[in-house]
């Protein structure tokens, strides 16, 4: 397991696709992830899908742990990884609403930026976010990312088109800011 300050990374199992359905079905952590992410799936849908992430060459995925009760919160990942380019993107749910706005998200971001650009050597890391989820953007751009641009009407949610901005972190932004920070 990859340990931060707060958080522990494991590879996300087969086993894991219980606490998925239960984050993902709840309307809370759902909300500000934006489009296609608001309907109910069934256990064996998120069983079918937790196949895909955990079979899947381009994508390495953990469950974020909490570590002095070492309890499963969220989880992250890096997907539609490309040797040629040398870039992932990110992705991170914080799937226990009482863990949000503590930290945890930072930690287990970090702990993924040093998996993607120490031990896989990518060159980028690029993400996607709803513009409207301000807390989350907050954070990316404390672990480093820049925005790079906005989709304009993403996505339809709550009877409107809603936008997504496009962040994204160098290797040698990473390389400086861990330098900085000692």
């Amino acid at each position: 397991m990859l340990e931060g300050k707060l958080v522990g990374l494991k590879p996300l199992e087969q086993a894991d696709g219980w606490l998925l359905h239960n984050w993902f079905n709840d309307q809370r952590v759902l909300e500000n992830l934006g489009g296609d992410m608001y309907f109910a799936v069934s256990l064996e849908e998120e069983s079918a899908f937790v196949h895909h992430m955990v079979t899947d060459e381009n994508a390495v995925w953990f469950i974020v742990m909490e570590l002095k009760r070492k309890e499963p919160i969220g989880v992250i990942g890096l997907a539609a990884m490309d040797q040629r380019s040398a870039s992932a993107e990110l992705r991170i749910v914080i799937g226990e609403p009482k863990f949000w706005d503590k930290g945890y998200g930072g930690d287990a971001i970090d702990l993924t930026l040093r998996e993607a650009f120490v031990a896989r050597h990518l060159h980028r890391v690029w993400l996607r976010v709803v513009t409207y989820n301000e807390r989350a953007i907050a954070c990316y751009e404390k672990c480093g990312f820049t925005p790079e641009g906005t989709a304009r009407h993403d996505h339809f949610q709550h009877g409107e088109w809603r936008d997504a901005h496009h962040m994204s972190i160098l290797a040698e932004e990473y390389g400086g800011r861990k330098r900085a920070r000692g």
